[in-house]
Parts: structure tokens; C-alpha cells; sequence
């Protein structure tokens, strides 16, 4: 069985604005490899994720990378309204809740429904998914709660969730092929 790994938006917008921009051909090959694994349905994004990148304000136009995505995932978006990720959901709002790691406004921020974080978490959980965030967690502990918004790879680890940033997925899809490069001393600023 093929892994699913669940995209957060971060990991596309950190991509298109900072690290591989589209305008540059020379990170066209990552929006490719990028292209090839949601195809091949290895890469996914939930609706909610989907609608960060693609909704924009009235009369806003969409930007490259909400193009692309409308492209590249538009037929192909995971609905967050099914049974088993209702119920994962309502799992991760008791969570928040009870481990006394937040105070209640981190815990309102995540109680929207268009907020996406909690619904990645549920649907990583119904579907034995890994999430790949460039968030880093901030390890909150019950003596001192937080009133900022939790962190996905906090709360997906209190539920045995998996989360990887960009660099850790690179390795961990096994789509890619591992090679020394070859560093050339004449290049380097010889005579």
C-alpha cells in the first residue's frame, strides 16, 4: 500500500514564495515531481487546505500557485465532511479541551470550520496519513498553557499522527533518487 501524505498549505505557499519559485526554470523540476506525485495520488490536499490557496477576496484574482493548485488538485480534493473524519475531528477539539495545554482563545481559533489545521489532523487520523508542515511545534505543557494557535505537529502527536516538514518528506516519499553531486574545483573560482 502506497503512504498518503496530506499537504499543508504552508508547505506549498513557503515553496512558490521563497524556495522554488515558479517564475525560475530552474525549480520548474519541483512543481513537476510535485505534479507527478498527485498524480499518482501519493499527495493529497483536504478541501479546507484547497480552499486556502484557491479562495480569494471578490474581485482578487488568483495568484500561480492558486492556479496550480486549482490545476493540479482540483479533481482531486479529499472532503473533510465524512463520518470518520467528523468523528477524529471531534476528537481533536476534546483534546484541546482537556490537556489544559491552551487557554480558550488558542482553543476558539480552532474550533472554525474553515480553520484547516485541526481538520488535517482528523483526516491524517481516518486515513493513516502522513502530514507535511513546515510548522514546528512549540511543545506546550499543561502547567503553562498557551493562548497562542497550536501547532499541527503538537496536536497530531498527542493522536500518534505522523508530521515531516518539506526537507523530512524529500526522503521519506522514496520518489526521489539520492546522488553525490559532484563538486567541480575548477568551478569554484579558479584561475
Amino acid at each position: 500500500m502506497v503512504q498518503l501524505y496530506l499537504l499543508d498549505a504552508n508547505v506549498l505557499i513557503d515553496s512558490h514564495r521563497q524556495h522554488h519559485p515558479f517564475m525560475y526554470a530552474e525549480f520548474h523540476p519541483f512543481w513537476k515531481w510535485m505534479e507527478k506525485l498527485a498524480g499518482l495520488g501519493e499527495v493529497r490536499l483536504l478541501d479546507v487546505v484547497y480552499q486556502e490557496l484557491t479562495v480569494k477576496p471578490e474581485h482578487k484574482p488568483l495568484d500561480t500557485l492558486g492556479e496550480w493548485v486549482s490545476q493540479i488538485f482540483g479533481s482531486g480534493i479529499m472532503t473533510h465532511k465524512t463520518d470518520a473524519i467528523g468523528a477524529a475531528f471531534a476528537q481533536v477539539q476534546d483534546y484541546l479541551v482537556t490537556c489544559s495545554c491552551y487557554g480558550a482563545d488558542a482553543i476558539k481559533e480552532w474550533e472554525k470550520e474553515t480553520k484547516a489545521d485541526p481538520w488535517l489532523i482528523a483526516a491524517a487520523m481516518a486515513n493513516d496519513a502522513i502530514i507535511v508542515t513546515n510548522e514546528v511545534g512549540a511543545n506546550p505543557q499543561p502547567t503553562q498553557p498557551q493562548n497562542k494557535e497550536p501547532k499541527i505537529p503538537d496536536v497530531a502527536h498527542a493522536f500518534g499522527v505522523d508530521t515531516m516538514n518539506l526537507r523530512a518528506f524529500y526522503d521519506a516519499n522514496g520518489q526521489l533518487v539520492a546522488r553525490d553531486y559532484p563538486i567541480q574545483g575548477t568551478l569554484l573560482g579558479g584561475d
